[in-house]
């Protein structure tokens, strides 16, 4: 592929990826992207206050379950001087159970409580139905085009990885 073909394609996904987020998001803040009026919402989530690198390291444990935290910080691009209080921080919450790995010693592990799991899975089922919701309004023409180009991409960035 030339380089003006991959330049145009680069600047496609950019504006791609500005309209998502300017158009589905708004950066660092769920609540404001997926509004949930109920009491359970507010107990779940609005009691728990946390930066996003905690978040990230829940929904990186949410997809691989447990992992080295040594691993955890290179995946995120988190120096290890801070995963500890992070990783702290989400013991405190009880969110995350910290052990020492059963092949080796020297390895500290974590992976998410069963608290944490709920929360997830909470929060993951709010956030699809707000997205339905937005959705919603688009025609039976348009959300086809729409599913089948997310199932495009997806299968095109997997490639990427």
């Amino acid at each position: 592929m030339s380089d003006s073909k991959l330049y145009k394609t680069s600047c496609m996904l950019l504006d791609f990826l500005s309209l998502v987020r300017d158009g589905l998001f708004i950066e660092n803040d769920f609540t404001k992207n997926f509004p949930i009026n109920s009491n359970e919402f507010q107990a779940k989530i609005c009691s728990i206050s946390m930066p996003p690198s905690h978040i990230n390291v829940i929904l990186y444990l949410a997809k691989v379950k447990s992992s080295p935290i040594s691993h955890i910080a290179k995946k995120l691009n988190i120096s290890k001087s801070n995963m500890t209080p992070i990783i702290d921080k989400l013991i405190d919450l009880e969110l995350v159970h910290r052990y020492t790995d059963s092949k080796d010693r020297r390895i500290l592990r974590v992976e998410l409580t069963p608290k944490a799991i709920e929360l997830f899975e909470y929060v993951e089922s709010a956030a699809k139905d707000a997205i339905k919701n937005k959705i919603s309004t688009l025609s039976d023409e348009d959300l086809n085009d729409l599913t089948s180009s997310l199932d495009t991409l997806s299968t095109i960035f997997k490639k990427l990885k």
